[in-house]
């Protein structure tokens, strides 16, 4: 099994704090999955620059800046990974730019769900406030890619609520770990509503989309292609497809 866990903080030497927590975290893996694979990525490694907005994800299916930074590698790692952590510092009450950026530059996978069923924990970390804000708008992306979200950490370094090192946070990260390895056991367990209202917005349009492009003899975008091709457009909902394609992202 491979443990992908991306730090969306640019502090490799010196370790930031949201790295401390996320390799605690891993430790509770290890200890508990004997032979499983983890990798800790950090942005300082594979930076990602921001989107330009230009659709050409949309209607060809690629984004023209993944030959410019490290976004390929990362998209084919997570595609390879069995289970993922999430994490990002608290920057302005939101997630680090770092992780703006990789979001931004996924915005086609929240359409054609391109990681169902990847069991996944958000986790973030910050001084006093905006942990809650900054993991669920987290934790809300991975979901409408597909990812089963087994657990929401948000943590803090003082202040009322889940602090570092403290005997709660210790508990809240083993708890974490068992449910993110349920998940890669029963992945549909943990598909949220949220994935579920996305995955219905797609279909509904993506049907209307491929329906006037026949009749008017034109392509349709790749996206609704992939949508297609992955079996979506004949599912009825997000768990019937997680279903049909085997209950796991792998």
């Amino acid at each position: 099994m491979k443990i992908l866990a991306l730090v969306f903080a640019s502090r490799r030497e010196g370790k930031s704090v949201t790295l401390q927590v996320t390799e605690e975290l891993c430790g509770l893996l290890h200890a508990r999955s004997a032979g499983a694979e983890l990798e800790i990525v950090t942005m300082s490694e594979l930076p990602v620059l921001s989107c330009v907005g230009c659709k050409t994800c949309f209607r060809e299916g690629f984004c023209p800046q993944d030959g410019a930074d490290g976004m390929a590698v990362l998209r084919q790692k997570l595609r390879d990974c069995d289970a993922l952590i999430a994490a990002t510092p608290v920057y302005m009450y939101s997630v680090s730019g770092w992780c703006k950026n990789f979001l931004d530059r996924c915005a086609r996978w929240c359409h054609v769900f391109e990681l169902l069923g990847k069991p996944c924990v958000a986790l973030s970390v910050t001084g006093q406030t905006g942990a809650a804000r900054a993991c669920d708008y987290l934790s809300e992306c991975l979901e409408t890619m597909g990812c089963c979200v087994a657990a929401r950490l948000p943590m803090q370094r003082q202040g009322e609520g889940l602090l570092v090192g403290s005997e709660e946070a210790q508990a809240a990260l083993s708890e974490a770990a068992g449910k993110l390895l349920d998940a890669v056991r029963q992945p549909e367990n943990y598909l949220s509503e949220l994935a579920e209202a996305q995955f219905q917005a797609m279909l509904k349009s993506f049907r209307g989309i491929e329906t006037f492009r026949t009749l008017m003899g034109r392509r349709c975008p790749d996206e609704v292609d992939t949508f297609r091709q992955r079996g979506l457009m004949n599912c009825a909902s997000l768990r019937e497809a997680l279903l049909k394609k085997g209950g796991s992202a792998t």
